[in-house]
């Protein structure tokens, strides 16, 4: 159980490493994203016997709750202070408490499940129950497995259709896709990669106009970026409804008479974009933006990609 907490934390921070830091940075993405959780957690359980797995049940969980909200407020702390203290920049408060309970859902899940299944199996004579605990797991399996194939699909029927900015045949335009902006107004690295590569791909001649698709925000930067970098205004043509990829590919169709377009962003994202635009009748091809993000970041990147693809696909057949 000690290993599946230090796992299960493991893969929880790195869904937090893309909020830790404007450019992608290892040592700090790992200090303020898992050790402030792994050192308060274990410390505490130690310390508590929270590992007593002969506890009744009402004890087991109600001792793993007490500590655990304990631990996730130290390690709140120590990331506001942490981040303050190297960036000089704070989390805000919305952001502390979807960590918080992002973090707690995953963990009572692992925890109490874990829990579960260790009293199930340890009872020799309830047969009944043995049989219907692992057949609730094989269930699950089988979950997780139809829940991750939409997005190998898609990596199997688009990888052809993604190139690199220099390989890049001629379209109409490029639709470069919103990321990320920090609350103080900074873009994000995945929001500058996807507009210097429709920049790049515009001086190149391989496209006519860039298309800007994500919230107000967004555009209002990414207009900015384009123009700092010598773009004609006349060249950019801005969607700030983009709320979705899916509303992006849906607003380029309904908006403008391109008869091919590039669709930009990061070649995690654009197995579902491609997939999502070809659904609604646009023509188009990946640009697959450079990224200067590191392994963990990408990581999180494919991770999101694959519950993201299936809400895409609910979405489409919705409609």
């Amino acid at each position: 159980m000690i290993l599946g907490d230090f796992i299960v934390l493991l893969i929880s921070s790195l869904f937090l490493v893309f909020r830790s830091s404007y450019t992608p940075w290892l040592s700090f993405d790992l200090s303020i994203s898992l050790i402030p959780y792994l050192l308060p957690w274990f410390c505490l359980a130690s310390a508590k016997h929270a590992y007593d797995l002969s506890l009744p049940k009402q004890d087991f969980i109600r001792r793993s709750s007490l500590l655990w909200f304990v631990s996730i407020l130290l390690a709140e702390v120590f990331r506001f202070i942490l981040k303050y203290l190297v960036t000089s920049t704070i989390l805000t408060f919305p952001g502390i408490v979807i960590e918080i309970v992002e973090m707690s859902f995953i963990f009572f899940l692992w925890k109490f499940g874990s829990y579960a299944v260790y009293r199930i199996s340890s009872q020799p004579n309830n047969q009944i129950a043995k049989y219907s605990l692992w057949a609730g797991i094989s269930a699950l399996l089988i979950l997780v497995l139809l829940a991750i194939s939409p997005f190998f699909y898609s990596v199997i029927k688009y990888s052809k259709d993604i190139y690199s900015v220099e390989d890049t045949p001629y379209a109409d335009a490029a639709l470069v896709l919103g990321a990320g902006v920090w609350f103080d107004g900074t873009p994000s690295t995945p929001l500058i990669d996807r507009v210097e590569a429709a920049i790049g791909l515009y001086r190149m001649g391989r496209i006519g106009y860039i298309v800007l698709s994500g919230s107000q925000q967004e555009t209002n930067i990414m207009r900015q970026l384009a123009l700092d970098s010598g773009i004609r205004n006349d060249s950019l043509r801005l969607d700030p409804h983009g709320s979705s990829t899916l509303d992006s590919c849906i607003n380029l169709f309904q908006d403008h008479a391109f008869q091919k377009v590039l669709v930009v962003s990061q070649k995690y994202h654009l197995f579902r974009a491609l997939y999502l635009c070809h659904s609604v009748g646009l023509d188009s091809i990946g640009v697959s933006a450079e990224s200067q993000a590191l392994p963990e970041t990408v990581l999180r990147g494919y991770l999101r990609e694959i519950g993201a693809t299936v809400m895409g696909i609910i979405k489409i057949q919705a409609r």
